[in-house]
Parts: structure tokens; C-alpha cells; sequence
């Protein structure tokens, strides 16, 4: 046990995991536009986006469920007292993270949108010392961040002007990403004698649950007209599946700023599947300034001096 918890919080396994899981957090971008083309989801159609993005999530949750039933089936069991606190992590972490973001986007540029998805990464290590004594907020972790979101907006505003607050726009994204953060906080606190295949896979049935009867309450719909509609879902939510549940498990093991703070390379990891998928030159000065930018960020949040 002494020896996985090492590996666990081995600097170099935190990252290159975390890096993984940004690395497919980013193919979600194109690959949602695509489901949205193939399911003939209408960007101003917000109830049937919901049922999309809680289809994803909540077979995602089914998804880690079955995984974890066939390790250890009796770790996945959900008990009395776990009902409330990963309930309430379900609500932050998936059903009010998204709920704000897909009604924030309809109000806000695409520019914008990477830029104000780093404030997650910041929230988080602001949070993580407001909640945790031992992840104290320090200069060199704010600096981190200040770093990584310049990297963030190097790639955001070369894409054109960012324009005046929206409260319904860019309000939204904002809330929606500190609902996130908040939902990270969570998950290390109810980490505790519990099993992070568990918290994963119930928590995103619970929010991807409420996404879905959301949508169909405001009458949202979502019709599979091929094979490929099939296929687009089952890869999102296993993709979904797969990332959360590495995240949680490295929650459990961290410092909620040593993870998180990996948050910023989802926005450059969406940039460059994007381009890759519309044949586009990903590796640009303005590509790679960011990555540049956005490692230096992690790296100082990160560091620590050897004694």
C-alpha cells in the first residue's frame, strides 16, 4: 500500500496522468460539435444540449460503476451516508458545472470561452487553501496560475476582439467554473474511506441523471438518427468516464492545487484537436507560446526545492 501511495504522488506520474486526462478532456470540443451536427442539435436548442451532455455523463457514471463492480464489487456499493455527500458533489462537479456552461456559451464568444475556462485551475488552489491547512495558498502557486492563464489568453485573443461582460454569458461560464473547482474541494473531502471508482461513477450518474430530467422538462429531445450517433456518445461518455475517475483517484492522493492547476492545458489540448480534426496547422507560434507559457505556470505551482 506504502508503495502505490508513493507512485501516486510521484511528481512525475501526477503529471503525466493529469496530462492524459486534459488530453482527452480536449477531444471532447470537436467531438461535441460533431455530435451536435449528427444529432441536428440547434445551438439555441439548450434542453436537448442538456440531454446530451447528461447522456454522456451519466453512461460515463455506468461506465466506471461497471468497472469498479468488477474489481471490487463490494467497494461500489452505496450506502445511507454516502447518499448526501456524493449527491452534493454529483450537483456541483456535473449537474450545476454544465448546467452554467452550455446556458453561459449561447451568451458568449468562442474566444472567450478557453480563457474564462482557466479560472477553474486558479479557483481550485484558492479554495484548496481556504479548505486545507496543508495546501497552503503561497506567491509562487498564485504566479503559477497568473502564468498558466496568460498562456490561455495568448491563444484566446489571438482569435479576435474579447468584447464587454455578459452576466448571462461570461457570469455563467465564470460560476460554472468555480463550480467545478468547488466540486474538486469536495471530492477530497469525501475521500475518506471511500473508493474513488465509487465517488467517479456515482457522482456522474447522479449529475448526468439531473441533466437529462432537466432537459426533458423543458422539452429537449434527443433522437439517434445512425450508427455514428451511437458511436460519438459512447466515446465521449467513456472518454468522460475514464478521465474523471484517473482525476479522482489522484484527488485522493494530492493536494487539491497539484492537480487542479493541470486544468489549464484543457483549453490549449481543445485548441489543437480542433485544428487537427479542420486540418489545421496546430503547431503556430501562437500554439505553442501558450503550451510554453501554460507548462511554466504548472511547473511553479508545482516545484518544490530539494533540501
Amino acid at each position: 500500500m506504502k508503495n502505490s501511495n508513493k507512485i501516486l504522488t510521484n511528481i512525475f506520474f501526477v503529471s503525466g496522468i493529469t496530462i492524459l486526462c486534459t488530453i482527452l478532456w480536449g477531444t471532447a470540443f470537436p467531438v461535441i460539435k460533431i455530435g451536435y451536427q449528427l444529432f441536428n442539435i440547434q445551438s439555441t436548442d439548450t434542453p436537448s444540449i442538456l440531454i446530451f451532455a447528461g447522456a454522456r455523463f451519466a453512461i460515463a457514471g455506468l461506465i466506471v460503476l461497471i468497472i469498479g463492480l468488477i474489481r471490487k464489487p463490494e467497494n461500489m456499493l452505496i450506502h445511507k451516508k454516502d447518499i448526501l455527500p456524493i449527491g452534493i458533489l454529483g450537483f456541483f462537479q456535473t449537474f450545476m458545472q454544465y448546467l452554467l456552461l452550455y446556458i453561459g456559451l449561447l451568451n458568449v464568444s468562442g474566444t472567450k470561452s478557453s480563457l474564462l475556462t482557466s479560472v477553474s485551475a486558479f479557483g481550485s488552489v484558492i479554495l484548496s487553501a481556504i479548505f486545507f491547512q496543508s495546501d497552503k495558498l503561497s506567491f509562487k502557486k498564485i504566479l503559477g496560475c497568473l502564468v498558466g492563464i496568460s498562456g490561455i489568453a495568448v491563444i484566446t485573443l489571438s482569435g479576435g476582439d474579447l468584447g464587454g461582460f455578459s452576466l448571462i454569458g461570461d457570469g455563467l461560464v465564470i460560476l460554472s467554473n468555480l463550480s467545478g473547482a468547488f466540486g474538486n474541494v469536495i471530492s477530497k473531502k469525501i475521500a475518506p474511506n471511500r473508493n474513488p471508482l465509487q465517488i467517479s461513477g456515482w457522482q456522474l450518474t447522479f449529475g448526468g441523471s439531473a441533466l437529462i430530467i432537466t432537459g426533458f422538462l423543458f422539452g429537449g429531445k434527443l433522437i439517434f438518427y445512425n450508427i455514428q450517433c451511437i458511436l460519438v456518445l459512447l466515446y465521449l461518455a467513456f472518454m468522460a468516464g475514464i478521465a474523471f475517475m484517473l482525476w479522482t483517484m489522484l484527488l485522493f492522493h494530492n493536494p487539491v492545487s497539484r492537480v487542479a492547476v493541470f486544468n489549464l492545458f484543457i483549453p490549449v489540448f481543445g485548441t489543437m484537436w480542433s485544428g487537427i480534426f479542420l486540418n489545421e496547422n496546430i503547431f503556430t507560434a501562437t500554439n505553442m507560446t501558450a503550451l510554453l507559457l501554460v507548462c511554466s505556470g504548472v511547473f511553479l505551482v508545482n516545484f518544490k526545492k530539494r533540501t
